[in-house]
């Protein structure tokens, strides 16, 4: 019975947890720099990138995480952390796909800059529509609060595991050298 989650799950937690926080952090100082200005036009472009990327990366996470073996929770858990396990889980991969799609709502019908790395833009599907555009900038901007919580958690619990609890948990999902 294995112990660790399937390594390339393992790869794509670290890519996606960088890549989250980077995306994050992004988006939280464009949010307190004036709108139009440089760097905050430029960022934001990395920003919405990072989304993208993050986005297609939560379908193959979804995909090998379906295919692989997960290892059981460890048996020092008691059903109040199990729960709140899976809530915080749960909420994190709901967040990887809802906040690039509302990002694309607001972007794509406010006629903003859909760059990707600046390799090629997307399509605006949703262009000059104000609702669309209301609704992806009100669901991006609120929701924003919900991933600094459910990260700030998320980051809280691995140190509980490994600080204070000292468990195997950690480990699940920690690169081993094979993952190198």
């Amino acid at each position: 019975m294995t112990t660790t989650y399937d390594p390339l799950l393992r790869k794509i937690h670290r890519a996606t947890a960088i890549l989250f926080i980077v995306a994050m952090l992004i988006g939280l100082y464009c949010g307190l720099q004036p709108a139009g200005t440089s760097p905050r036009r430029e960022l934001l472009d990395v920003h919405k990138s990072l989304g993208v990327t993050l986005f297609f990366l939560a379908i193959l996470r979804v995909m090998v995480r379906f295919s692989t073996r997960q290892p059981p929770e460890p048996a020092s858990f008691g059903p109040m952390i199990r729960l709140a396990s899976r809530l915080n889980h749960g909420a994190l991969y709901l967040l990887l796909f809802i906040m690039p799609v509302t990002g694309y709502m607001f972007s794509s019908a406010g006629g903003y800059s859909l760059k990707y790395f600046w390799l090629f833009s997307w399509p605006r599907l949703f262009a000059g529509n104000d609702t669309i555009k209301l609704a992806g900038e009100t669901a991006h901007g609120l929701i924003a609060y919900v991933v600094y919580a459910v990260v700030a958690l998320h980051i809280a619990a691995t140190l509980w595991h490994v600080m204070l609890r000292k468990d195997e948990t950690f480990a699940r999902m920690w690169p081993t050298r094979s993952d190198v």
